[in-house]
């Protein structure tokens, strides 16, 4: 890419994406964003999502955001989830949101020659959307696809929408194939993709971090040269700033405070859900949460010009004989923080709002295992486990199946380490592990069905270890004694 034009279009990008925080209005956070409405006071922005748990808190923070209309979502059927399971968890996040009006859809579900799939298990879980009570609700007609909603959503945009890619660019590489001329109507690509110096996070196929190789350009490497080679200014925040933040542990602690908006209170209910976000040993980040954030608020991160090439497997490289591009370099951690909780309290309350069906506090002091707190009903149940013992330990929250009972655990756990595998009538329910034997809280959460159930402390790896029983309860009988 070359030439006057390319060049005066890079040179316009801070005013496409970085300026937003500045040229647009601020009208009240409580009314939801609907699309649809003149871009007087906010700019166009088309989102494309693959909808791993950062790509949906990233979309809380886009929705509410008070300077952004969001045109469009589409779907990268390349990336984590599957269509199926993507439209059901767009559909539900949007209409959780007060967004309903926003239209999305997917694309295809293969990469190019050179892409490669996430993980089974990743897709598994993002398909099942993470543990969300979603109701499965019917589509009328066909579903709309991705290249032609991006398409339509650029041509009745009042003004260029700058796109937002959260995933693979699998969509926007075949939007541009579809119409040549696409790159001319949009402002810029505003992308959480890449690592151009710092380690990688593909860990697959014998890579190691010092290939420097990221998901999102991993998974389709030919639709990042496809869009690279668009004459259309680009954004990248890549793992060089999203390694400077960390999901906070304590960030499920600091939404307990305040969950009332729909952002906060959906985050919460997926981290409660999916507790492996929070853990520090799981190389979590701010992946996405960072690129919605600066997209308004760009003096969150420390940008750089610079040329990029990209290789057959997504690496990134600074190249001059590469295209210009604006990479964030590095990112303040403690506003980030800041400015994630205030993003994520924006606007008005969740449609539907998250209820615990019981917390659960389990102790293990000495030889004995004490369970107390209170179980409403059944559903989703949070367990907090503390050993007093400074060795690796644990709880978990087990049941029986008929016409096992609470007697046939007591009798299993002398013997339990000793299995093959654990008997299909033991019903395993949520594990909260200590594996350092930090003597912190640990939390876990996860459902319990009606029926009786019991604490099993353990010292030692799950289910190999000495273990002891607590007192059985039955779900759904309110208060219990510790």
């Amino acid at each position: 890419m070359s030439g006057p034009r390319a060049s005066h279009r890079i040179g316009v990008l801070g005013l496409a994406v970085g300026s937003l925080s500045t040229a647009c209005g601020s009208p009240s956070s409580s009314s939801p964003i609907l699309t649809g409405e003149p871009p007087t006071t906010r700019s166009p922005v088309v989102i494309d999502a693959d909808f791993d748990l950062s790509d949906v808190a990233a979309i809380a923070i886009l929705l509410r955001d008070p300077k952004l209309d969001i045109r469009a979502i589409t779907i990268t059927g390349t990336g984590v989830v599957h269509c199926g399971g993507g439209r059901l968890l767009a559909r539900y996040v949007l209409d959780e949101l007060e967004a309903s009006s926003i239209p999305f859809a997917c694309g295809r579900q293969d990469p190019g020659p050179d892409g490669r799939s996430f993980p089974a298990e990743w897709r598994a879980t993002a398909d099942a959307g993470f543990g969300l009570d979603i109701t499965p609700q019917a589509e009328a007609g066909i579903p709309l696809d991705a290249v032609e909603l991006i398409r339509t959503a650029v041509a009745d945009s009042p003004s260029a929408p700058t796109i937002v890619t959260l995933g693979p660019l699998t969509n926007l590489e075949d939007a541009f194939a579809a119409d040549p001329a696409l790159a001319d109507r949009v402002a810029a690509i505003h992308a959480m993709l890449g690592a151009v110096e710092a380690p990688g996070n593909v860990l697959v196929e014998d890579h190691t971090p010092e290939d420097r190789l990221e998901w999102n350009a991993f998974a389709d490497p030919s639709a990042v040269a496809a869009v690279f080679a668009a004459e259309v200014p680009i954004a990248l925040v890549p793992l060089d700033a999203t390694d400077d933040v960390p999901v906070p542990a304590d960030l499920l602690d600091r939404l307990e405070a305040d969950h009332a908006a729909a952002g906060a209170d959906l985050v919460r209910e997926l981290l409660i859900r999916n507790p492996v976000r929070l853990q520090a040993d799981q190389g979590q980040q701010l992946w996405d949460e960072l690129a919605a954030l600066v997209l308004t608020d760009p003096d969150l991160a420390d940008w750089t010009e610079s040329a990029l090439t990209v290789a057959d497997d997504g690496r990134l490289t600074q190249d001059e004989a590469g295209r210009p591009a604006r990479f964030a370099a590095s990112a303040d951690r403690p506003a980030v923080e800041k400015a994630l909780l205030a993003a994520l309290r924006q606007g008005s309350p969740r449609a539907t709002p998250f209820q615990l069906a019981g917390t659960l506090g389990i102790t293990l002091d000495g030889f004995a295992c004490t369970i107390s707190g209170h179980s409403d009903r059944d559903g989703p149940h949070r367990v907090d486990f503390k050993s007093t013992t400074d060795k690796p330990s644990g709880a978990a929250i087990v049941g029986t199946a008929a016409p096992q009972t609470w007697q046939d655990v007591l009798d299993l756990l002398p013997v339990i380490g000793q299995q093959a595998k654990l008997p299909s009538w033991l019903v395993v329910g949520p594990i909260a592990a200590d594996g350092v034997g930090s003597g912190k809280v640990i939390t876990a959460t996860g459902d319990l069905l009606e029926g009786f159930y019991g604490p099993i402390c353990y010292t030692g790896a799950w289910p190999h270890g000495r273990f002891v029983a607590g007192t059985p309860f039955e779900v759904g009988s309110g208060a219990l004694g510790s």
